[in-house]
């Protein structure tokens, strides 16, 4: 895996904000890629009309799929902990990063600080009721709402005000930690309306029907 140069960190030019937030009138869906065939994956969802890539962690993979387009912008789902992850998010090729609420609010006002220093979006990563409140609390201004099903994203995005961009991320989670997305098309099309955009995870962006589902959340 290459090594980062922070000397070599230039700011984002893609604004993960402005696609991924729909007033809830449509759902922006964002294409998680795994990390072989990046970009070929990319080439394909952005032909899909995906609104946005997302990566599990910062790496090879993402600068792939972010140098297959100049307009798509890319998210990283691993929250960032220290300036460094913010760094090496934005080396990689990040337009998003996800900051855990949990931290202490000076924490985490640094690193949303550092995250929009080099022009990327910093999400809120929230996991229950009382990190939405923490996060408003915090100002933020666009928050993954992170859960085991979809109706529990739903229940979160509730909490949250209309003002607030939220991206869902159904997923399966050992002990917080996110494992994989697990939303299926059925679980993405309930979140139309309750959140302003979601992750799609490879078995549904691979599927058949998948332009059906676009052409269904987001016309």
């Amino acid at each position: 895996m290459s090594e980062v140069d922070v000397r070599q960190i230039v700011p984002s030019t893609r604004d993960l904000l402005q696609v991924v937030s729909t007033r809830r009138r449509n759902l922006a869906l964002v294409g998680e890629i795994g990390p072989e065939g990046a970009a070929a994956e990319a080439a394909r969802l952005d032909e899909a009309n995906v609104s946005a890539f997302a990566f599990a962690a910062a790496g090879d993979a993402m600068t792939e799929g972010a140098r297959s387009t100049k307009t798509v912008p890319s998210l990283c789902l691993t929250a960032v902990a220290t300036r460094e992850d913010c760094q090496r998010a934005r080396f990689f090729g990040a337009d998003g990063v996800c900051i855990d609420v949990a931290l202490p609010p000076a924490e985490w006002d640094a690193l949303a600080k550092i995250a929009r220093g080099m022009r990327m979006l910093p999400l809120a990563l929230v996991r229950s009721d009382a990190d939405v409140d923490l996060a408003m609390k915090a100002g933020a201004r666009a928050l993954l709402l992170r859960a085991d099903t979809a109706a529990a994203v739903i229940a979160l995005a509730r909490r949250a005000p209309r003002s607030v961009t939220l991206v869902a991320d159904v997923a399966q989670q050992d002990e917080g930690a996110r494992v994989a997305s697990s939303a299926d098309a059925a679980a993405l099309r309930s979140l139309a309306g309750a959140v302003d955009s979601a992750v799609v995870p490879p078995a549904v962006h691979a599927a058949a029907d998948f332009a059906e589902l676009v052409a269904d959340v987001d016309p």
